[in-house]
């Protein structure tokens, strides 16, 4: 491939990602154009106050948004459900420790009465 033309196309990628860092560092999507209201929202109202129609794209990315959503909500119940069952299952670990080390020491009382009665 030729030099220049190697150049070009590395000088029009850096240009593409100009200021990418520094959106990110703020917490902003990557590029400029990629999420929020003006993306998302129509481009005007009507006069009485009636939105715009969606666009093909904007339902589009409704759509994408509900289903990220729906998909999210679903993972941090199924998470929360899992955190429940291993909180249980731990106190239940507790509770079965807590018996078998008062059994042990009924039972080392009991052997030290015996003995003691002995002697």
């Amino acid at each position: 491939m030729n030099t220049l033309i190697r150049r070009s196309l590395l000088n029009q990628i850096n240009l593409n990602r100009a200021g990418q860092s520094y959106r990110l560092s703020v917490g902003r999507m990557r590029s400029g154009n990629e999420d929020g209201p003006l993306h998302d929202l129509s481009d005007f109202h009507f006069a009485d106050g009636r939105e715009a129609p969606l666009t093909e794209k904007q339902m589009k990315w409704k759509k994408t948004r509900l289903s990220e959503e729906n998909i999210l909500n679903s993972l941090k119940s199924e998470v929360e459900a899992e955190r429940q069952n291993v909180i249980d299952k731990i106190k239940d670990f507790e509770e079965s420790m807590f018996r078998s080390i008062e059994s042990k020491r009924e039972k080392k009382k009991q052997r030290d009465a015996l003995f003691e009665k002995k002697q």
